[in-house]
Formats: C-alpha cells, structure tokens, sequence
C-alpha cells in the first residue's frame, strides 16, 4: 500500500500486528527504575486495525472490541501528543481502531497500535521521519515500542529500546512458522508482574546464561531452544490454570510458552493435525470462552 493513499474521507488505513516473546529473561533491575532485558520477538500475522485522518481541535479515538481509556494512559493518544512535540506540527487527528488484539495479554497491542499511529501521521504529513526517528519517538512512549517500526524478527535489550533485527538466517527459520495464540478470559497487568517479579530476584537470570540459549538457537536454528519466560512462574504461581495448562501441554509434546506477562500463550505447531487436540487441551482447562488464532510469525 502506498503510505499515503488515503480513501475518500481521509482517512489512512493501517496494521498493527501482535508480537511473541520467544524469549524473555530479566537480568535485575536498573538505576531508573526499569529492568535490564533481553528478549527474541517476533511479529505474527494477526493484529489490530487503524484509521488515522487529520482532525480538528483536539486528538478523538473511536474504538471497537474493547474498552479503552481516554486519557492520558491511552498509548495512541500518547502517540500523537508526542508526534506534535517532536515534529512541531499543529494539527490533530481522528483516530479509529479496531482491536483484535485482546488487553492484558502480552501480545503488544497498545505499543503497535501506537507505533501504527506514528506511522500513520508521519505518512498523512509527508514529514519525512525515517525508522531511527521514529524508533526515539516510540521509545518515550513504551518500552517495547521501538520494535513495532519495523517489527523485524529482533533482539531486544535493555530495557526495550536497543533493537537489533537477528541474523537473516535466523530469521529465516522463525519467518512462516506456524503459530497459535491463546489467552485465558482474564489479563495480566504489566506493573503487576513487574511488581512480583523485583521481590523475587530469584528469577532474575545471569546474562551469560541467556547469550547460551541464544547461541543455541543461532547454532541450530530450532525455535524450540529459544522458549524461556522469566514471568511464566511468577503469573503461573497466581493463576494455576495457566501453569497446569502449560506443563500438559509439554508434556504433550508441545513447544508452548506464555508471551511477555501474560496471559496470552502460544504453541509451535509443525503439523495442522495438532491444533484441534491443542484447542482441546485449552477449552478443557480454560473453558470455551478463550481467545484462539491460529497464524503465523511474519514473514
């Protein structure tokens, strides 16, 4: 699509897709107050829809499939009162979004959807900000938002912001790979898993451990060597049912993990005969009322 076809009335119609955590381990926490991390993300096929158009007066978002803050906490609204900070520009914007990316997940979806409105905005006013501007722009406003620019199958450290695309051979083996999401019909809050994690250095794991695991996978290019999440016990020792759900389903066979805080999970799959077993093994734990996609980590 050409970044600024727009339709009739304006607006500029935008992806925003969800991400995985292949990997995410915390090291301890820093001087400002954020964790040192490194994480393999990954972007998948499936994801929220944006129109962006220039407005007047005041920033307006509509949204559909979730209920969403108006405020300052709104990361698209962050999003555009940051663009005109960086950019002096002056206008405001009318957003519309459609969320197919469940809240409370892990999966990203406020930091793309903001990503996708900085996108958007830079494209409907021709300002010309390449990917490291907008990745300084998007790393005010989360942390994992510098990846949504390019969304690149990358290396994550620090605390989000240093982004580096892995090597094409390795992205190779993750680009096409089957994948299915689930989430149980309850969320995770970030801070609170932030929270629980800081009193329980335990968890924190020694760099040194974390760049074997990654050598690991770059030796042999096997996603499954990857699979490690630093709050997968911490959220699996609140909610049981997603920690008994996880250890069936390795035991299965199945290379699963949670994504980022939860409490979205995701499962490899190498054959489509495993999914219907899979989506019984989570209605059976969860209840019918889960969200289930079945896609792919981008290409």
């Amino acid at each position: 699509m050409n970044a600024i076809e727009t339709s009739v009335d304006g607006w500029l119609p935008l992806t925003a897709p969800a991400k995985v955590n292949l990997m995410l381990a915390v090291h301890g926490r820093r001087e400002d107050g954020f964790h040192e991390l490194t994480s393999v993300i990954a972007a998948v096929g499936h994801g929220d829809r944006l129109k962006v158009r220039i407005g007047h007066g005041a920033d307006t978002l509509e949204c559909t499939g979730a209920e969403l803050p108006q405020d300052a906490s709104n990361l698209v609204l962050r999003a555009a009162k940051g663009f005109r900070e960086a950019t002096g520009c002056s206008e405001y914007f009318d957003f519309q979004l459609e969320k197919r990316i469940p809240v409370g997940a892990g999966l990203g979806g406020g930091s793309s959807d903001a990503v996708a409105a900085l996108k958007g905005m830079n494209a409907l006013l021709q300002c010309g900000l390449n990917a490291g501007q907008l990745r300084e722009l998007a790393a005010g406003i989360g942390s994992d938002c510098p990846f949504f620019v390019e969304a690149r199958p990358s290396l994550m450290q620090g605390r989000g912001e240093r982004i580096e695309p892995l090597p094409e051979a390795a992205s190779q083996c993750l680009a096409g790979q089957q994948i299915v999401l689930f989430k149980p019909p309850f969320g995770v809050s970030t801070a609170w898993a932030y929270s629980q994690l800081a009193s329980r250095p335990q968890f924190f794991e020694k760099e040194a451990a974390t760049r074997a695991r990654l050598e690991e996978f770059l030796q042999t290019g096997h996603c499954g060597n990857l699979l490690h999440n630093v709050f997968e016990p911490i959220v699996g020792a609140k909610y049981l049912a997603t920690s008994t759900l996880l250890k069936k389903l390795r035991e299965d066979g199945f290379d699963c993990l949670m994504s980022g805080s939860g409490s979205a999970c995701f499962a490899l799959i190498e054959d489509p005969k495993q999914t219907a077993e899979l989506k019984s093994a989570c209605t059976d734990c969860w209840g019918e009322s889960i969200f289930w996609v079945e896609t792919s980590l981008a290409e």
